[in-house]
């Protein structure tokens, strides 16, 4: 009797922290929507694009700054590791995160693939922002993998009440983005100082081996699943013009942006696995896989109803993004297991993690290669779907392994 206490206490407190990260999240992406509306009747679709390309490419440089310390954080807080020299590592991100954001400042106008004015001092802010947030990443990330979210919740509604007021009231889009990434960094340092966590330190110089020795395999991890899941944005900043790109961030928006569902209940799920695991006892995969496909075929479902809604937001005709939604939709299953179960997966075996990562990369570079020449944006949906698709069947097999002897997370 006690032990079923216990299990129900687990999960309600599971479900309580989901629910509240869930609804803090769901409000933002709807306020990032917003946001975006005014981006496209004030900047028109090459805004959109500008938009899109540039945080993919903030977050690429942000992600090599950090060399992999912030999703190594999600496992050294599921771990409760408040090390000095974790604390270290923070202050020496966050130094790595200005160095990094300050040179995409200044390189801006290529990053937006234009010299209009308006549209490069947009960016810049975007950069801000994206640098803000960034730094925010490795405190914020800590806090979650120990399953203490309240800070996380109050940083994040309060970046998306600052979108959509600051574009209520006519202020320039970029510096409005700008302050609602200053909202994480606050909730961040603001958390770990009030829960005793990983308080940011002076770095020393012989951190910086030791932040490339521990951060590099979360670097490849990182990048890898970013990759996986947002190629179709960089083959089409690769291959389409902006007013394309734009039409492709539209279409795939209520996939993309819903992907938040199973990520977060993924990194709540690491603490408990983390004792469980240790303990002796194997994944349970299967059980995972049904559970995120459902919610893929839900949100494709709402994809569908919610198109012409979001074409009529960001001022496009329905046929523009007509496409590309349809490829998101047919893929949604198949992606959302795979945020499911990629940071289960590292938690279990690390080196399986990053083999499934990068077979799903070659497949979608080599299927978008092929497909370059096509004239129809959509196409670069279709090349990451297939990718996902391998990945998922070397996850699975990955968590299904019985390792002879698992990589313990550093």
């Amino acid at each position: 009797m006690g032990h079923l206490s216990l299990v129900v206490s687990v999960r309600a407190e599971f479900w309580g922290r989901a629910s509240a990260l869930w609804g803090a999240q769901l409000g933002q992406k709807a306020c990032i929507l917003v946001f975006s509306f005014f981006v496209g009747h004030r900047l028109g679709a090459e805004g959109v694009g500008v938009m899109a390309s540039v945080l993919a490419l903030s977050w690429i440089g942000g992600t090599l700054a950090g060399l992999g310390l912030p999703d190594r954080a999600l496992f050294r807080g599921a771990a409760e590791d408040q090390s000095a020299e974790n604390r270290r590592l923070h202050g020496f991100f966050l130094c790595a995160v200005v160095l990094v954001h300050a040179g995409l400042w200044w390189i801006a106008p290529g990053l937006a693939g234009t010299s209009d004015p308006e549209l490069v001092l947009f960016a810049r802010g975007l950069i801000v922002g994206a640098g803000m947030q960034c730094g925010s990443a490795l405190g914020l990330g800590w806090l979650r993998g120990a399953t203490a979210v309240a800070y996380e919740v109050l940083a994040t509604a309060s970046a998306g009440l600052v979108l959509v007021m600051g574009a209520l009231l006519d202020l320039p889009l970029g510096w409005v983005w700008g302050l609602s990434g200053t909202c994480f960094l606050v909730g961040s340092i603001l958390g770990n100082v009030r829960l005793d966590g990983i308080v940011p330190q002076l770095p020393q110089r012989t951190d910086i081996e030791s932040a490339v020795r521990a951060g590099v395999p979360y670097l490849l991890l990182g990048l890898g699943s970013w990759a996986v899941g947002n190629i179709d944005i960089i083959l089409g900043r690769l291959f389409h013009g902006p007013a394309e790109l734009g039409s492709l961030q539209v279409g795939t928006m209520a996939v993309r942006g819903l992907g938040l569902l199973p990520w977060v209940a993924a990194t709540l799920m690491l603490r408990n696995l983390h004792t469980v695991w240790s303990q002796g006892e194997r994944p349970q995969p299967w059980g995972w896989l049904r559970n995120s496909l459902f919610i893929g075929l839900l949100v494709a479902g709402l994809a569908w109803v919610v198109m012409p809604f979001l074409a009529q937001g960001h001022a496009m005709p329905v046929s523009a993004i007509e496409r590309s939604t349809w490829a998101s939709m047919l893929f949604a299953p198949v992606l959302y297991s795979v945020i499911l179960l990629v940071p289960l997966a590292a938690q279990w075996r690390l080196s399986g993690t990053l083999k499934a990562l990068g077979m799903g990369l070659m497949v979608q570079f080599g299927v978008g290669w092929a497909a370059m020449n096509e004239v129809e944006v959509a196409s670069c949906v279709l090349a990451a779907g297939v990718g996902q698709v391998v990945v998922l069947m070397w996850l699975m097999n990955t968590l299904l392994s019985v390792p002879k002897e698992r990589i313990k997370v550093d």
